[in-house]
């Protein structure tokens, strides 16, 4: 079974979580509101701040912000962002080479469908994550092909 690891269903409550207003949030108010451990939560906002997803501004008055128009954020920099390159098969990086290389058969065709899954997870925005589960603001103007 293809799975998503817990920590990139965490980043991406936390995601939808951030996109509901501009204000900075604090570690501990994302972690109460998204319902995680603080320190999975510091993890998280980490990594999430590693790949520009997030902003983090520091000091008394500081917090956390989306580093990026939700419509720009998708789940392929989400799941990037958490676990690293990502592939269906250690052979579908262009830059794997396995040692049954000579003898396989398979190389490219697993190549065809990690591509065909990452342009699926590079279209799937937050933004569109948030129209599809009707929980968008009227006022907040999604930019959605």
């Amino acid at each position: 079974m293809l799975k998503i690891s817990k920590l990139t269903d965490y980043a991406t409550a936390i995601l939808l979580y951030m996109s509901k207003d501009a204000e900075l949030k604090t570690t501990d108010s994302i972690a109460l509101s998204v319902g995680l451990e603080l320190p999975t939560t510091s993890k998280v906002l980490k990594l999430l701040t590693k790949a520009d997803l997030l902003s983090s501004t520091r000091g008394v008055n500081g917090g956390y912000s989306l580093g990026k128009k939700i419509e720009n954020i998708s789940l392929f920099d989400v799941i990037q962002a958490i676990e690293g390159k990502t592939a269906i098969t250690d052979c579908s990086h262009t830059d794997n080479i396995c040692n049954q290389v000579s003898g396989c058969n398979s190389k490219s065709g697993w190549q065809k469908v990690n591509a065909q899954i990452q342009n699926i997870l590079s279209t799937m925005t937050i933004a569109r994550m948030i129209e599809l589960n009707g929980i968008a603001k009227p006022n907040i103007k999604l930019n959605i092909k």
